[in-house]
């Protein structure tokens, strides 16, 4: 296996770690938010602000490693009656199909948050945020997401060594 092979799904898997971190602290920012704002009536002026572009991060950072894990929501009532090549087939052309869209999406995001860079666009909130930060998360988790994509497309293509038995001919 080459290094960039390997690099990858590390990358995936770190991007998933990543999630999972500002999950948990969506979960302790949004109690602290509740417990200031209805037991000491004093709430945050950041924690809505934050935890929405969290929410971003999260729908976008970690697809790759979703993706890698191979744990995403599917419907398998097809392809549990074809046979072994024409699943391989099938993976090629939906890693085909991901990769063109995680284009678009590249382009998109990247426009979006161009323009937000050259606007000066911010959010109208007490901490007026740059509006390209929170934009990034798109060409960035698509980007990885792709790149995801292309593994999967390796793996598609590369020839799977069946172990046979004794009479195997060379």
């Amino acid at each position: 296996m080459n290094k960039s092979a390997g690099f990858i799904p590390r990358l995936s898997q770190t991007t998933g770690i990543l999630g999972q971190a500002a999950m948990a602290f969506m979960v302790v920012s949004l109690f602290y938010d509740v417990m200031m704002r209805y037991v000491f009536a004093a709430p945050t002026n950041w924690a809505l602000e934050v935890n929405t572009f969290l929410l971003l991060f999260i729908c976008t950072i970690p697809t790759a490693d979703v993706l890698n894990s191979n744990v995403h929501i599917r419907v398998t009532f097809l392809t549990e009656r074809m046979s072994q090549r024409t699943i391989e087939r099938l993976q090629i052309l939906r890693g085909v199909a991901g990769i063109l869209f995680c284009a678009a999406m590249i382009w998109k995001g990247s426009v979006m948050a161009l323009q937000a860079w050259q606007n000066n666009d911010r959010m109208s909130t007490s901490l007026g945020t740059p509006m390209f930060i929170p934009y990034l998360f798109l060409p960035l988790g698509f980007f990885l997401l792709a790149l995801q994509y292309c593994v999967l497309i390796k793996s598609g293509l590369t020839p799977q060594q069946e172990e046979t038995g004794a009479g195997q001919q060379i």
